[in-house]
């Protein structure tokens, strides 16, 4: 049965007997626009369903499921037993379990799908419309309306599936009637009849538009960054949150004498000097407690040849969403070594001349 398969059947029936949403409404006791609904593939409880195959003489369980249902039921040759108060509850739990899912499905903007593969016959729920853009019929409906360049690989996927009965996710994209473009994420399985052989493809899609453009602007943002990182005339780092180095730029590669690879393999906590460690490693306790969002601090790094140049420190913590538990540290360092020089040199000299003074002071 094809997910619209009710509000075909109904549809033609309608015109076949020459009656109007009204007439059907009135005899049913129901709203026109509940018999509009059903006509468009809405839901219909299971009272309703049975008063209206009465009144089209017909049997509800064609009208409502359609040919196969219909003729499974009567191969099993099972005798309709009277509608007693607890399978009237089962069967109207199982219609309001139906009903959900489709509006679940709907909300969701979700289409179901099938494609025969011996037929070619394929059916979609009846939201493809408000997802696609368009109906789909036909096959020919769909594949009319994908971007050429995503047509040979879809079409390459779907052959590999009727191979050898694999499964796919893949993002496509689709042209609407006033040429914009709209992304499509489509996930299908293969299925095999009884005697195993592949016949039939079921599957979801969805449309993914706004994740794809918050992805590519996402993409763009973090390429303009990396282009700005490795050209940057200051020495820069991303560190993880446990102080690995997990990119750095030329710049600071040539102030501590290693490579990328060789940086790769230690840690932040490795090249600072003992003394100036534990102000750091509660700076950054900081930092990841949210109590401050950056932090500067002077300290020493150890170079490759075992010596420690003097760095001022602006560290500043960045994470992809707010309650994100990962994250990374994002650190610019400026050489401070001729600084720091000058001041010990200062220090030195304000305490040999302290000494001094009391020296003169004791020949006195």
């Amino acid at each position: 049965m094809t997910e619209n398969s009710f509000s075909l059947h109904l549809k033609e029936l309608l015109e076949h007997r020459k009656l109007s949403l009204q007439s059907v409404a009135n005899a049913l006791d129901v709203s026109r626009t509940a018999v509009h609904k059903w006509t468009r593939g809405g839901e219909i409880d299971y009272g309703n369903l049975r008063k209206l195959a009465q009144l089209l003489d017909v049997n509800w369980i064609w009208l409502r499921y359609g040919e196969d249902a219909l003729r499974d039921v009567q191969q099993t040759e099972v005798v309709e037993l009277p509608m007693t108060e607890v399978r009237r509850r089962y069967t109207a739990e199982i219609m309001e379990n139906e009903a959900r899912m489709k509006l679940a499905q709907e909300n969701a903007r979700i289409v179901t799908w099938e494609w025969n593969w011996l037929t070619d016959a394929v059916s979609y729920s009846a939201n493809v419309k408000d997802v696609y853009g368009w109906p789909v019929r036909r096959n020919e409906d769909f594949w009319i309306h994908v971007v050429p360049e995503d047509v040979e690989a879809l079409q390459r996927i779907y052959r590999q599936c009727m191979e050898d009965g694999s499964s796919y996710e893949y993002d496509f994209r689709i042209i609407q009637s006033d040429g914009s473009v709209r992304w499509i994420t489509s996930r299908g399985a293969s299925l095999r009849d009884s005697a195993g052989r592949l016949v039939k493809m079921i599957g979801i899609s969805m449309e993914s538009t706004d994740r794809k453009l918050a992805e590519e602007k996402l993409r763009r943002s973090e390429e303009r960054f990396r282009t700005f990182f490795e050209q940057a005339g200051v020495p820069m780092a991303w560190l993880d949150l446990d102080g690995g180095w997990r990119r750095v730029n030329p710049p600071l590669c040539a102030l501590l004498g290693y490579d990328p690879a060789e940086l790769a393999g230690q840690t932040f906590q490795a090249l600072t000097h003992p003394d100036d460690l534990p102000a750091n490693l509660q700076t950054l306790s900081r930092l990841l407690k949210g109590e401050i969002s950056e932090s500067v601090m002077e300290k020493r790094l150890r170079r490759k040849d075992g010596s420690y140049t003097w760095v001022r420190v602006h560290a500043a913590l960045q994470r992809d969403q707010a309650d994100d538990a990962q994250g990374r540290i994002l650190c610019v360092y400026n050489d401070v070594s001729d600084y720091r020089q000058q001041v010990d040199a200062l220090q030195q000299r304000i305490h040999e001349l302290e000494q001094q003074a009391g020296s003169d002071k004791k020949r006195r």
